[in-house]
């Protein structure tokens, strides 16, 4: 795995730094929240409000509800070793899929390994439709544009095949943060990689 961090240069047009101060307080409150509270008890937006010291209108202003929110906390513990959190809490989504075109997916599956009992207590809230179409993003440039992992030829995937595979993917991986013996990080890449392709091929002979 790469030692590199912090290398991810932002781009694109300058953002409010009011926005990515307000964002970071609130991923800090949900994250702190989630860590405090038992697996799966609900945290409403108030709460998130309070904890950050915020209104709950600056709240809806980012974020239609937890769980959108949750998704950029997801993304910050994933890159917490790559992009600080008060340099990129208000591009996260771009930032995922920026770091896994040029770092392959391995550094995500170690750190989603390495702080399990987190993520796993943070899946218990309920996502809507954000959280798919970032995973769309950064599994469409791993498959595609990715510098890293190595893992082959490109494989394209769209529509109702990507959105199957991506499901598909997100089970292999929950399942191997949770397990007491999972397979390498190599291997886990090997499988979404073989996973992926093999979607792929289906969908082409079809």
């Amino acid at each position: 795995m790469s030692e590199a961090t912090s290398t991810l240069t932002p781009v694109g047009p300058r953002v409010d730094p009011r926005v990515t101060r307000t964002r970071a307080a609130l991923i800090r409150a949900l994250a702190t929240l989630v860590a405090e509270a038992p697996r799966g008890e609900p945290i409403s937006m108030s709460a998130v409000a309070q904890r950050a010291g915020l209104s709950r209108q600056a709240l809806h202003n980012h974020y239609d509800n937890v769980g959108d929110l949750a998704t950029d906390v997801w993304i910050s513990r994933l890159l917490h070793d790559w992009l600080p959190l008060d340099e990129g809490a208000a591009n996260l989504a771009q930032a995922l899929t920026d770091a896994v075109r040029e770092r392959g997916i391995e550094p995500l599956l170690t750190a989603g390994r390495a702080d399990r009992e987190f993520f796993d207590k943070l899946r218990a809230i309920p996502r809507g439709e954000r959280v798919m179409e970032v995973l769309a993003e950064a599994v469409t440039a791993w498959l595609t544009q990715s510098d890293g992992d190595h893992t082959g030829p490109e494989i394209a995937l769209t529509g109702d095949v990507r959105t199957f595979t991506i499901g598909g993917m997100v089970a292999l991986v929950s399942t191997w943060q949770m397990a007491d013996a999972p397979p390498t990080i190599a291997q886990q890449v090997a499988t979404l990689h073989t996973f992926a392709a093999a979607a792929a091929a289906a969908a082409a002979a079809d």
